[in-house]
This record gives structure tokens, C-alpha cells and sequence, in this order.
């Protein structure tokens, strides 16, 4: 008999890390079947999950999925059964005890016509590193309340059946990040809310790489890292960016990442300081 909520995650080899959100996943007292994609790793990921926990639905990627594509083909398999909702989950989120009843309490204000984007801080609870931020990038910080947010974090979202009925699955043409982001724009231009929870519901490691530009490297290792989907492929954000900012801001953005990475370093701290590097 399968629960009401899936939950979907992807893994690389960090085995260790894998193994702890789950334990915590299962600690919070909701009953979830959990479909997580295994891009491969090396270091016994699957296997120890397999030992640990035998109902985890363990997906094979080729080791070219990373992020969104792991996540994509995770939620293809988990949207094959009706279930009530599907949760992503990174697994560097260490969760807290109340985060599905908080996430399902948020996603029934809105009865269950929003995407619901969980809060996420450091461990020393000092700082709200995700969740979403507004239209000017600017986090929102949890206040009690349902907070509406223009750009959403995948770290942990709840999405009901009502809405994956309508926005259907992740964009597979997006390769490892805006996914998320994508997402949450898809879901506004249909008039569904996005909103952050009211209180934080796990804790996370902040990502501060610059994805845009390799400083301290060749030119050509500076290309190499931006058309890597661990950097910023021009072609995939020139098709995030003419979906919903137009050609001239897509076109503007692929002729600045080019700008961006030929120049050198000392003209790229001169000209934007710290913010690129």
C-alpha cells in the first residue's frame, strides 16, 4: 500500500550524507515512499541504502544527470502513481522533526493550490541560507507568516497533485541548477502561488560558488567551467532567460557571459569588485 506523498531526491557520491537526510527524512513521522536517483556514484551509495533501507525506490542515472536531471528523471518515475503530493529533498538538508506537517499545514492555507518552498538556515540557526527571495534576489526571512517569493530553492518543496497536474515536470533542457527557479516562474505565470514556510524546517550548507566565472584559471579553463553544467552553459541560460525575460535579456546575458570570462582577473575584480568572484 503507497503513502500520499513521494519524496524525490537525487545523490553523487556522498553516501554519508545521503544516508543521514534519510534517516532524518524517516524520523518525521509521516509515512513517504521515497524515489531517489543514484547518478552513478562510486563510493557504495546504492548499496548501503539498499542494506539500510529496502523500501527506498532506487533509480540508476549515467552519471551525467547532476541536479535537475536527476531530479527530473526521480519525479518521472514517482508522477507514475497517483499520489497526493511529491516532495524534492536535497541530501545536504538535514531535516527538523516538523517539516511535512509544516509544509502540508502551509499547502492547506492555501488549500492546496501553491508550491510550498521550505526555509532553510545554518546549523548555529544564525542564518536563512534558502527558501526564496524576492524579485531582487533578496532571501526571505520566516516571520510566522506565509511569505510569497519570485525566485524559489529546490532544497526542499512541496508540490500537491493539483499542481503537477498543471506544470508537469521539472525542464529537462535545464541540465544542474535553474530547475528550481524555473519552476516557481512556470508556476506564477499560471497564477500559483509560491510561498516560503513559516519557520525553518531543516538546516543546510550554504553553495557560494561563482558559477559564472573561474577566477584563478586559463582562459581556457575558464570556458571549460562555464559550458560544464557545473557552471553556467550559455545555451541553457539563453533558453531559461528568452522563456521568461525576453531575446534582448537572454541575448544581452549570453553576449555577457562571453564578456565575462575573457576578460581577466584583475579587470573583472576592477570593474565588479567581489561579486564574481
Amino acid at each position: 500500500m503507497k503513502s500520499n506523498i513521494a519524496v524525490i531526491l537525487t545523490c553523487f557520491n556522498r553516501k554519508e550524507k545521503t544516508i543521514k537526510c534519510l534517516e532524518q527524512l524517516f524520523a518525521c513521522g509521516h509515512e513517504v515512499d521515497v524515489y531517489l536517483v543514484d547518478d552513478n556514484s562510486k563510493d557504495g551509495t546504492s548499496e548501503s541504502i539498499r542494506k539500510i533501507f529496502p523500501d527506498v525506490n532506487i533509480i540508476s542515472g549515467n552519471g551525467q544527470l547532476f541536479w535537475n536531471r536527476g531530479m527530473h528523471l526521480a519525479l518521472k518515475n514517482a508522477s507514475a502513481f497517483p499520489y497526493d503530493f511529491f516532495i524534492w529533498l536535497n541530501d545536504d538538508v538535514q531535516l527538523y522533526p516538523n517539516s511535512i506537517a509544516e509544509v502540508l499545514s502551509c499547502s492547506t492555507i492555501k488549500n492546496h493550490h501553491a508550491i510550498i518552498s521550505g526555509v532553510i538556515e545554518t546549523i548555529d540557526k544564525k542564518k536563512i541560507i534558502y527558501g526564496g527571495s524576492d524579485a531582487f534576489k533578496k532571501i526571505i526571512l520566516p516571520n510566522g507568516q506565509l511569505n510569497s517569493i519570485t525566485n524559489m530553492n529546490g532544497n526542499f518543496v512541496l508540490v500537491p497533485q493539483g499542481v503537477f497536474k498543471i506544470l508537469g515536470n521539472l525542464d529537462d533542457k535545464l541540465h544542474h541548477d535553474l530547475g528550481d527557479v524555473d519552476y516557481g516562474y512556470r508556476a506564477s505565470s499560471r497564477g500559483i502561488g509560491v510561498y516560503t514556510t513559516r519557520i525553518p524546517i531543516g538546516t543546510g550548507e550554504l553553495n557560494e560558488i561563482c558559477r559564472v566565472r573561474l577566477s584563478r584559471s586559463s582562459l581556457f579553463g575558464r570556458f571549460k567551467r562555464l559550458y560544464s553544467p557545473l557552471g553556467s552553459p550559455p545555451h541553457i541560460n539563453f533558453y531559461f532567460r528568452r522563456r521568461h525575460f525576453g531575446i534582448l535579456n537572454a541575448t544581452f546575458h549570453f553576449l555577457f557571459l562571453h564578456f565575462l570570462n575573457v576578460i581577466p582577473d584583475w579587470l573583472n575584480k576592477l570593474i565588479f569588485k567581489q561579486r564574481y568572484l
